[in-house]
């Protein structure tokens, strides 16, 4: 009976131990003096939400191991961060170049590791020159007429009561719409039936009241193309029988970059560089259909008469690409 007790003395004490052993854990948060079981640890994997970026972009990286792993590291040269211990961390590229990308995953059977060599490829994004492709351009510099230093059409806008500039910060001089001097742009029909068109401005504002910002196509069924903004403050693109408003409200007295696109079927509305609406199946615009109308800046058809600041207004016979639209939202 002495020798059992003293044999489960021991043994206890034994067991003590090795609890003790496994417990403990070393710098990276891995289990020491844990027994290895193949069969039981983890298989490394994992994916990337993109693998080809321009600088400054982020990407996410994802395990995928198999045998639920419970620790991980992750060194990922050229990230910031470019090391974690996340399941899925994400990170973003600030410089050039082609990165390889490191996964080691752990549980208490074991470890595994990969790595994923010139993995990820960050490049420069592209120089983007949209000045040569507007039909027209207004930049407001204290005067009317269309900007044809970069070749563009030489239209030279009317107002309908007496011209009032202003400065936008940065920006140059900016045309003020005071309820009763909006704009037409003579001869000038802008982009009719169906066609792909882009329409970008910068707006300032703190009016509460249906304005119209630029419009073109005489009233009837799906015959206008009018983008304005709603007493909400929202965008809106509008053609008669339809329209869709955006989220964002931008009559806070503030400067704000907006532009909307149609590609002959989506919408898609901007404010700031950022899509802020879109929505696709939309066929059924015939721009002109009931007749053409020169192009109406800061009203429509005379009427819903925009209160505010304007400045640096293109329209486009193609539908600018967000690169494009983050581009001019960065013009100063």
């Amino acid at each position: 009976m002495n020798h059992l007790k003293k044999y489960i003395k021991t043994a206890s004490l034994y067991f003590a131990m090795v609890a003790l052993v496994c417990s403990c854990s070393n710098d990276d948060g891995y289990y020491k003096g844990e027994v290895v079981k193949s069969d039981l640890a983890p298989v490394v994997a994992f994916t990337a939400s993109e693998t080809s970026i321009f600088i400054g972009s982020s990407i996410t990286f994802t395990d995928t191991s198999t045998n639920s792993p419970s620790l991980w590291t992750w060194n990922m040269p050229g990230a910031t961060p470019n090391y974690s211990n996340e399941a899925n961390p994400t990170v973003v590229y600030e410089s050039g170049g082609v990165y390889n990308v490191t996964l080691t995953v752990r549980n208490e059977y074991g470890a595994d590791e990969v790595v994923f060599e010139k993995f990820i490829t960050v490049e420069a994004p592209p120089v983007i020159d949209i000045d040569t492709k507007a039909q027209i351009r207004y930049t407001f510099e204290d005067n009317l007429n269309s900007d044809l230093d970069k070749g563009l059409q030489n239209i030279t806008a009317t107002s309908s009561g007496a011209e009032q500039y202003t400065i936008r910060p940065g920006g140059g001089g900016a045309y003020v719409c005071n309820g009763s001097n909006p704009l037409t742009i003579p001869g000038y029909t802008g982009v009719n039936g169906a066609g792909s068109r882009s329409v970008a401005l910068w707006v300032n504002t703190t009016h509460a009241g249906t304005s119209g910002l630029v419009h073109w196509g005489a009233s009837g069924t799906f015959s206008r193309s009018s983008f304005k903004m709603q007493n909400t403050g929202v965008l809106r693109f509008e053609y008669q029988g339809g329209g869709h408003n955006g989220a964002t409200a931008v009559n806070d007295g503030s400067w704000h970059h907006v532009a909307y696109t149609y590609d002959g079927d989506t919408i898609k509305i901007y404010v700031d560089g950022v899509e802020d609406f879109s929505v696709s199946g939309i066929t059924v615009i015939n721009t002109g259909v009931s007749g053409e109308t020169e192009v109406n800046i800061g009203s429509q058809l005379g009427t819903s008469i925009w209160q505010g600041a304007m400045d640096d207004l293109r329209i486009f016979d193609s539908v600018l690409t967000p690169e494009e639209v983050l581009v001019l939202s960065e013009i100063d």
